[in-house]
């Protein structure tokens, strides 16, 4: 969660600077006032601070970014093996019906389709 509001941040950091160097324009200092305030201050710090850790993430990873750590991974094999049990749970319901209605269910077209035969609106209409 930290890596993903980092790299958020750092992403709206650069757009700003992206500003000052096209139009410029420096987006912060137009929402607080000037480049002075202190809430200015406070968000050009916020930003910097993200990067920072962008930066040593990317050290510590060796080239890459972890988004899905060691303990997010298990969670995310509980919530796969979740899955996997409701699967199961459909081919038993499924296996269920089998043994009810037979081998054809009544959703399954066991017969083949008379195409000969006209249903009520395949007639055409005369004037």
């Amino acid at each position: 969660m930290l890596t993903i509001l980092a790299f958020i941040l750092t992403l709206l950091g650069s757009v700003n600077w992206l500003l000052i160097g096209l139009l410029q324009y420096d987006f912060v200092a137009g929402i607080f006032g000037y480049q002075g305030s202190v809430f200015s201050r406070l968000i050009y710090i916020i930003i910097g601070a993200s990067s920072v850790v962008l930066v040593v993430k990317l050290f510590k990873g060796k080239g890459s970014i972890p988004i899905i750590t060691r303990r997010n991974k298990s969670d995310v094999q509980k919530q796969v093996a979740k899955i996997g049990h409701k699967q199961e749970n459909i081919e038993a319901g499924k296996d269920m019906l089998d043994d009810h209605f037979g081998q054809s269910r009544p959703d399954q077209d066991s017969e083949p389709v008379d195409e000969t035969k006209q249903g009520l609106f395949d007639q055409e209409l005369k004037d």
